[in-house]
């Protein structure tokens, strides 16, 4: 049974859309699995988690304050100042003593030891939040990275295109200027096109190496954990692109009380309220019990087997009574610094409202723009081809052609671009709003 013409055609055009489909889908994988491993070797997100780890700590070191408090005193020392050795003070030679002792306190109300606990547990909480905030924004940053290290590469690849046809072009315009067909002009033009692609694709290959170094700066991965994108087309890249930055904008209105950003700032504001006792805490009683066991000698052997023992313990209540007026300025300062803490906090959540808003705008704007920078790109392809059997035909010069490539060159990266710039304020957009 022999298959048609149209037939054959349909079955190879499904054939290479399933390749390009199981292509996009492998590498959308490879991405994906990069995008796990990132998330235990970013240098970004350990530094997050230390920080919190270190915050924890910092709360079992700050309760402990609120517990009895011991130490060893050893003690070595001449004393000049007994009567029984009235012979040897006046000769300037006192008599060593030695003692140790248990010294021991025991905090019961200390009214800025209670505020640093507290100051310490809300800055433990701040931590936490930094941390999911980082975790939760890292896959948009991770992408968004990724996408401009492809973008970069697109340039380079698109470039290379460019840079064939410029040659063939150049290859042209000789032999039809050999053939009497061409100008000089049209030799000349084609020279300096070659130039121009050659001068930008070193410029787009040193913006893709600079790409890469911030994406494995801030990933934590190694380059040759990108290998799997070195060798891609054009088109491959393309593709590539489009699916990781293929996103719906959702155009809700925000929930800023969801917002991570709105939530550190809440935080912020808490710790900062707490850190305001510092003016004051100078002010409040402070209530402790101090004791001491105490075994002195003449020698360290005496000390164990034939000392002179004393114990003491005292609860002891300190009152402020008098500190030369500084009670109503300390209360002035405190009050200001919370007024400074209430203008920052609210013009930091005003300004992320506004943000919110400009962006929306932004990704509406944006929107559009793709759709009609794809039907660009689709007319620049068109008439490429169509300028370019003209100018086979002697109908077009030479300085169409290079015009309408530069043109089609432009659009396609101009596309790109555009369609990352969505993906990235669109995810910012739905992370921010709390969405």
């Amino acid at each position: 049974m022999k298959m048609s013409p149209r037939f054959f055609f349909f079955l190879s055009s499904v054939l290479v859309s399933w390749s390009s489909f199981a292509d996009s889908t492998t590498l959308v994988e490879n991405f994906r699995s990069l995008q796990e491993k990132s998330k235990d070797i970013s240098p970004e997100l350990k530094t997050v988690r230390a920080f919190r780890s270190q915050k924890k700590a910092e709360n079992y070191t700050r309760f402990t304050s609120h517990l009895p408090n011991v130490n060893l005193v050893l003690k070595r020392e001449k004393d000049f100042f007994e009567d029984k050795n009235a012979a040897l003070r006046a000769l300037g030679i006192g008599v060593l003593n030695s003692s140790w002792a248990i010294q021991y306190e025991w905090s019961l109300v200390n009214f800025n030891q209670i505020q640093n606990t507290r100051k310490s547990f809300a800055e433990k909480d701040k931590s936490e939040i930094d941390v999911e905030i980082k975790e939760s924004e890292y896959p948009i940053v991770f992408t968004t990275y990724f996408l401009n290290y492809l973008l970069a590469k697109y340039k380079t690849a698109a470039v290379e295109n460019s840079l064939k046809k410029a040659e063939t072009g150049k290859k042209e315009a000789q032999l039809g200027f050999d053939l009497g067909q061409k100008t000089k002009i049209d030799v000349l033009r084609s020279d300096a096109n070659l130039v121009s692609l050659t001068s930008k694709k070193t410029s787009y290959i040193e913006e893709e190496q600079n790409a890469k170094n911030r994406f494995v700066e801030y990933s934590g991965l190694e380059q040759k954990d990108l290998d799997f994108v070195s060798n891609l087309s054009e088109e491959q890249i393309l593709e590539l692109i489009s699916s990781l930055s293929s996103v719906a904008a959702k155009k809700e209105v925000p929930n800023l009380r969801a917002s991570p950003k709105y939530q550190s700032l809440e935080m912020e504001e808490k710790i900062n309220r707490l850190a305001l006792s510092d003016f004051t805490r100078n002010e409040y009683p402070d209530l402790r019990i101090q004791g001491s066991y105490t075994n002195a000698a003449d020698s360290w052997e005496g000390t164990l087997h034939n000392p002179t023992r004393s114990h003491t313990v005292a609860l002891v209540l300190t009152i402020p009574l008098f500190s030369g007026g500084s009670f109503a300025s300390s209360h002035f300062e405190k009050y200001f610094a919370k007024k400074q803490i209430e203008y920052s906090i609210g013009l930091k959540k005003q300004q992320l409202e506004n943000d919110l808003n400009t962006t929306l705008i932004r990704i509406n704007a944006l929107e559009t723009l793709v759709s009609s920078l794809t039907l660009n790109v689709s007319q620049f392809e068109e008439l490429y081809r169509l300028t370019s059997k003209s100018y086979q035909l002697g109908k077009s010069s030479l300085f169409e052609l290079l015009e309408v490539q530069d043109d089609l060159l432009d659009s396609k990266i101009n596309l790109a671009q555009n369609k990352i710039q969505f993906y990235t304020l669109s995810q910012n957009y739905l992370w921010q709003a709390g969405l």
